[in-house]
């Protein structure tokens, strides 16, 4: 009985693997009249832009562009580019990634932020780096400290020595 209980299971799963490996290929051969045949297999996609096939969940970055496109079990195409984040602290603008990159989303510009606070003793900058999904991935602070000047006083009361000249 042992044994015939593990045939079955090696049956079912010898079917299992053969059935599920023709699920990942586009076009399948099939027997029709005794004559070869071939159905077509809807598992991919197709990006028309760049006419590149891609086989449910495979993804790629457009060549050129800083845009992810990733084909879903659906067999539709799902693009995922740079957002512009909410940021709202400070004066932004965008700045190069670090390492050029074509791949996404290292291609995807950062946004750095300055913002300013002056008191009595200098000005505090703080600069902000944050990635397109609006996480901050750098911060910086620079003080700049103001050093009070002594009145000026005449230069007859500042005591110097006599020049002197040297003729060679």
């Amino acid at each position: 009985m042992e044994s015939t209980n593990n045939v079955i299971y090696i049956v079912l799963m010898t079917s299992l693997v053969i059935g599920g490996s023709h699920s990942a290929v586009p076009y399948r051969h099939i027997e029709m009249d005794n004559r070869p045949a071939y159905m077509y297999n809807p598992q991919f996609c197709m990006d028309t832009l760049t006419g590149q096939q891609l086989y449910i969940g495979e993804g790629f970055t457009r060549p050129g562009q800083c845009i992810h496109v990733q084909c879903l079990e659906s067999q539709q195409l799902w693009e995922d580019s740079c957002q512009v984040p909410k940021l709202t602290q400070g004066d932004c603008r965008p700045v190069a990634p670090p390492k050029a990159s074509s791949e996404y989303p290292r291609c995807c510009p950062l946004y750095e932020c300055k913002s300013y606070e002056s008191n009595a003793g200098g000005t505090l900058e703080q600069t902000n780096t944050y990635d397109h999904y609006g996480t901050l991935r750098n911060s910086h602070l620079t003080e700049v400290i103001k050093i009070a000047q002594r009145p000026s006083r005449p230069s007859e009361n500042i005591p110097s020595d006599p020049v002197r000249k040297y003729n060679v």
